[in-house]
């Protein structure tokens, strides 16, 4: 399990992945999947806002400012679906040793 601090120090763009992975994980259920798929989205829509780099620096820092808040989203979210899959997966365990 990757705890906070190190999905903290990861780039956005591995942690875009590591949501499309999530979104396209058969067996996430349809919430949590569509949440990823929309964080992904929305990386991907912020990106594009701001390629190729703007001239403007304001926008370009305000783009800049919601990639950090969302970076942070991502890892938030990342953080909570590794939680519940290692207690899901715990109770699995228990259930098949009795």
């Amino acid at each position: 399990m990757t705890s906070q601090q190190e999905l903290e120090r990861v780039n956005i763009i591995q942690l875009a992945v590591r949501c499309q992975k999530v979104a396209d994980d058969s067996t996430m259920d349809e919430a949590t999947a569509e949440k990823a798929w929309q964080l992904k989205r929305d990386w991907v829509v912020l990106v594009g806002r701001d390629t190729p780099p703007l001239a403007d620096f304001k926008t370009h820092q305000r783009i800049q400012e919601e990639l950090e808040a969302l970076k942070k989203r991502m890892v938030e979210f990342l953080v909570t679906v590794q939680a519940v899959s290692l207690l899901l997966n715990a109770s699995i365990s228990r259930r098949s040793a009795t």
